[in-house]
């Protein structure tokens, strides 16, 4: 509504009247049509894929993007969600997540239990600032080294945020590859694999 009405948006005030990302109404926001019938166009190319394991972020946006893209591996591999994998911190209630236990109500396939807190202690911690570029970078780095690189799988499908995949492709890993690195459109999907080397 607001970019119908040429009015700007900015996402680093906490005035509502200069940021509507901050209203309370805003808390965790599903997807817009549109956003279903991209995710849903997803879902032939998602069931060519062979996961052994689907992370998907606990924000509403991104449960209901991997159940409609990868519904084809929904109850065949495990599904787990994870704090890692989700969006920016801070300022902007569109990126709070709701109580574990209410999205657990929602979504009872998809094990939760990597997630410590019911409540979004992690998002409060910022208060009134957005999450640097350098905190989101060591966030998605932590992610990476202490929990994918241990687990056991082979192949995994993570399913999280646009601005979260263009941080971890372009300021966390050594990535050669221009157009892998450029912004992902809604369930884009891409391949990757990554090898963790010892230093």
């Amino acid at each position: 509504m607001w970019r119908e009405l040429d009015r700007p948006i900015d996402f680093d005030s906490p005035d509502p009247n200069l940021n509507p990302v901050v209203r309370p109404e805003f808390l965790d926001p599903p997807l817009t049509a549109l956003g279903m019938q991209q995710c849903t166009s997803q879902r032939s190319l998602c069931a060519t894929l062979s996961p052994q394991l689907v992370i998907v972020s606990p924000m509403l946006r991104c449960l209901q993007t991997a159940k409609l893209s990868f519904r084809d591996h929904v109850g065949k591999v495990p599904w787990v969600s994870h704090e890692g994998c989700r969006e920016e911190l801070g300022l902007l209630v569109g990126n709070k997540r709701r109580p574990v236990g209410e999205i657990r109500e929602d979504y009872p396939e998809i094990d939760f239990s990597d997630i410590e807190h019911d409540g979004d202690v992690l998002w409060e911690e910022y208060g009134e600032r957005r999450e640097t570029l350098l905190e989101k970078s060591e966030r998605i780095y932590e992610f990476l080294t202490e929990y994918i690189r241990h687990r056991p799988e082979d192949e995994i499908s993570i399913v999280c945020h646009s601005a979260y995949l263009f941080t971890l492709l372009n300021a966390v890993m050594d990535v050669d590859d221009e157009e892998l690195g450029s912004w992902f459109l809604t369930s884009e999907v891409r391949s990757l694999q990554m090898t963790f080397i010892e230093r």
